[in-house]
């Protein structure tokens, strides 16, 4: 977990550097993908070529994308650490009561517009009042990556410059998994390989940062 603000900045310019460092290297994956088409291979030859820049592209980046994901995680568990604090500092437990009993015939999709205005006003004992009317509905999963992902995003707006820090530091890592991903996705399919990908390269547990905030949320 990234203890204070000093770490998160710290982990944000190396988050920021490394990918950097990627992004070179695909650039120059896609310069010789782009030679393969100019060379008259042989379906097979094609193939043999395409893998070998694949693999080595994956070895070169393979330390520097480890360290990308340890710093998305860690920015993931800082998250659900300060959400955590936000609401249960935040708690009002008499305002909290009061309007839950007024939201108790309210439809539960109507109980995203309630949340959507009272973030407007920051009203955070009755925000806390729709998440707790919302999580006993049974069918709250319904619209639960909707809900969670306002109420997850208005904490860490509220947490400052560590909460900006966090949602980017994640992102990061998300954009750049997802530009590795599709270039060679889109060689595969330029080539006719039928080899996949997301072998060498798993996706980012809970790639972004609403999902894995949202689930920290709803136990909170």
């Amino acid at each position: 977990m990234l203890r204070d603000a000093i770490e998160a900045e710290r982990a944000e310019c190396d988050q920021d550097a490394d990918c950097a460092r990627i992004n070179v290297a695909i650039e120059l994956a896609k310069k010789d993908f782009a030679a393969l088409e100019n060379r008259e291979l042989d379906p097979e030859d094609m193939q043999k070529q395409w893998a070998a820049i694949r693999d080595q592209t994956i070895f070169v980046i393979r330390d520097v994308r480890h360290n990308i994901v340890r710093r998305a995680n860690e920015a993931k568990e800082t998250t659900r650490w300060l959400i955590n604090r936000f609401w249960r500092d935040d708690d009002d437990v008499r305002v909290i009561r009061e309007f839950s009993a007024q939201l108790r015939e309210v439809p539960t999709r109507a109980l995203l517009d309630y949340l959507r205005y009272l973030i407007q006003f920051e009203d955070l004992a009755r925000i806390q009042s729709v998440r707790a009317v919302f999580a006993a509905r049974v069918d709250h999963q319904r619209y639960r990556a909707s809900f969670e992902e306002m109420v997850a995003q208005f904490a860490l707006t509220k947490c400052g410059d560590l909460g900006e820090r966090l949602i980017r530091i994640c992102r990061a890592a998300e954009t750049t998994d997802a530009i590795v991903a599709d270039l060679f996705c889109a060689s595969r399919r330029s080539n006719g390989s039928h080899s996949s990908i997301t072998q060498r390269l798993p996706q980012l547990e809970a790639p972004v940062i609403d999902d894995m905030a949202m689930r920290a949320v709803s136990t909170a």
